[in-house]
């Protein structure tokens, strides 16, 4: 199986996309948080911010993405904050998801796959090395993005205030996690699908909130069932990755439940379908 993670992998930065999606948001990152301040100057995007606000509770209204960096008085960022902002708002999940859909059926629809998935003692070892190249992508990403975001800040004239090395370590590994699972879901749904473009409108519907939409709509007919406290979206991966901030220490538990149940439904359904089925 190590020959199949190291294939994957190679294959995996030999891919264009890959240093693309990098250097496209490691640049618009730093381009948007160096103009966050005559950004957030502009009257007319204040006023989509305290519309956007005024109707929270609103599921329709809430679909797309909104992204805001807050600053402290005297101009400074608080470094999780900053970098918690975007996560929260699902845009690392869209690129991650993204990249994902791209590489996972790359080999189906070049064929390439059946150069080696025969000769493979176990097919879910296929699995298992896509899984991997997912966890290092992840993990590239987010260093890119917390590189790009740093330096965005100092290009913009602030300084970042780092938090306590201890939150720091938690909030990020906790976020890495549910990214990482969030990508294994849509690796999961590639495979299974086979097709890139149902898997890519899955990906951008998750990422704008349009199934969040729709968990709130199917919460409101859960109430009226006798579930009081009803709520779905907590108990899935983009929900929780919308949650998990610098205060969040009281879901910890529940988080890594969620996510490890999700990642375990996702990898094992992926794994048996791919031994079951025919690879084309």
């Amino acid at each position: 199986m190590l020959n199949i993670i190291r294939m994957e992998l190679y294959r995996m930065v030999r891919m264009k996309s890959f240093w693309v999606i990098l250097i496209l948001v490691s640049v618009m990152n730093i381009i948007t948080v160096a103009l966050n301040d005559a950004i957030m100057d502009d009257p007319e995007l204040q006023q989509a911010i305290e519309a956007a606000d005024s109707e929270k509770d609103n599921a329709v209204a809430n679909i797309g993405m909104s992204i805001t960096m807050k600053q402290n008085e005297d101009g400074s960022y608080c470094f999780l904050e900053t970098i918690t902002s975007a996560a929260k708002g699902m845009l690392v999940a869209l690129f991650i998801g993204i990249f994902t859909v791209i590489f996972a059926t790359a080999d189906f629809n070049t064929g390439y796959i059946k150069n080696y998935g025969g000769a493979v003692k176990h097919r879910w070892h296929m699995v298992c090395a896509k899984a991997t190249a997912v966890i290092v992508y992840t993990v590239v990403f987010f260093v890119m993005f917390i590189v790009s975001t740093t330096l965005g800040v100092y290009i913009g004239g602030h300084k970042i205030v780092m938090d306590p090395a201890g939150k720091i370590v938690e909030v990020l590994c906790i976020q890495g996690l549910l990214h990482v699972v969030f990508g294994w879901i849509i690796m999961s749904i590639c495979l299974i699908i086979r097709n890139n473009l149902i898997s890519m409108i899955i990906t951008c519907c998750v990422s704008l909130h349009v199934f969040a939409a729709l968990y709130e709509l199917a919460d409101k007919g859960l109430k009226k069932l006798g579930w009081k406290d009803a709520s779905i979206l907590k108990y899935t991966v983009s929900g929780r990755i919308m949650e998990y901030g610098i205060d969040s220490k009281k879901i910890l538990g529940s988080t890594i439940v969620v996510a490890v149940a999700f990642a375990a439904v996702f990898l094992m359904s992926s794994s048996l379908f791919v031994t079951k089925k025919d690879l084309v």
